[in-house]
């Protein structure tokens, strides 16, 4: 399994390097004028992303700081077997969607259908953004956390590398049907909440376990729990150029009362692509 990692990440990071990545152009920029923002980035992360990526800090002592990191087609829709489908570019992949939005995070947060049936870290990948991760003092890799309310299958990849830190949000009825898989992994954690809307008690102890930061890639029942708990302080948002997706498929299905810190619009190849920083109040 060792091999199994190095392997993927030498891959991704050969995807990384390849990526033929046109800076962002900055419309709006309001991070810097709010003390409760940090601003994130080495010389070579703001001349692509045209200025400092910035993280909240935590709201509540008790719980992480937790930002939801989507891309939308043109027309709203978030729904499709593969994200890249809706266009979103290759500044939006490798610098923001595997980059600058999970950089500082002492974890990334998906949903069960995110990650099952395959060989899966979520990282970053770009050497430039390792290096600008350890330079914050985190490990290379954030911790893994799934959500999941019906089981996982523990073939893939994330979950058979003891090197690789991995918790479970699930609840009690879940857990049972796991004991085997996680009696063999102890470097698994379940943080297990008396029911599926408790999501506020898994967040206090994922907090306790001494995570302060969290990205969250969805799926959107996944996003729209934590938004409706008020878990969510930042989304942030690519808008695509063109039109795709599965209709009806919104990230959100409610309107946000949030302030928009950051736009900026793709230039290039991905002329047309708008990227916005939502925090919400």
């Amino acid at each position: 399994m060792t091999t199994r990692l190095d392997e993927y990440v030498a891959r991704k990071e050969r995807q990384a390097l390849a990526a033929v990545i046109d800076p962002f152009a900055n419309d709006v920029d309001r991070g810097g004028d709010n003390d409760n923002m940090v601003a994130i980035g080495n010389d070579w992360s703001r001349s692509l992303f045209g200025g400092p990526f910035y993280v909240s800090r935590p709201r509540r002592a008790e719980l992480p700081s937790t930002s939801l990191v989507f891309v939308q087609s043109r027309d709203g829709n978030t729904g499709a077997k593969n994200p890249s489908a809706l266009g979103g570019g290759e500044a939006d992949k490798h610098l923001i969607y595997e980059g600058l939005s999970r950089v500082a995070a002492d974890a990334v947060l998906a949903g069960a259908e995110t990650v099952r049936g395959g060989d899966l870290v979520l990282s970053t990948w770009h050497p430039e953004l390792a290096a600008l991760r350890a330079s914050l003092g985190l490990p290379r890799h954030p911790i893994q956390i799934i959500a999941t309310l019906r089981g996982m299958n523990y073939d893939g990849l994330i979950f058979n590398l003891p090197e690789l830190r991995v918790m479970l949000l699930t609840v009690p009825a879940c857990t049972d049907l796991m004991l085997t898989e996680l009696a063999g992994r102890p470097w698994i954690t379940p943080i297990i909440m008396p029911t599926s809307r408790d999501l506020v008690h898994a967040f206090r102890e994922l907090r306790a376990h001494g995570i302060a930061t969290i990205s969250c890639i969805g799926g959107r029942t996944l996003a729209g729990q934590l938004l409706d708990a008020g878990l969510i302080q930042d989304v942030y948002l690519t808008t695509s150029a063109k039109e795709g997706g599965e209709p009806n498929t919104p990230f959100y299905s409610k309107p946000l009362d949030s302030q928009v810190m950051v736009r900026k619009h793709g230039t290039g190849r991905d002329a047309g692509v708008l990227f916005e920083h939502k925090r919400l109040m």
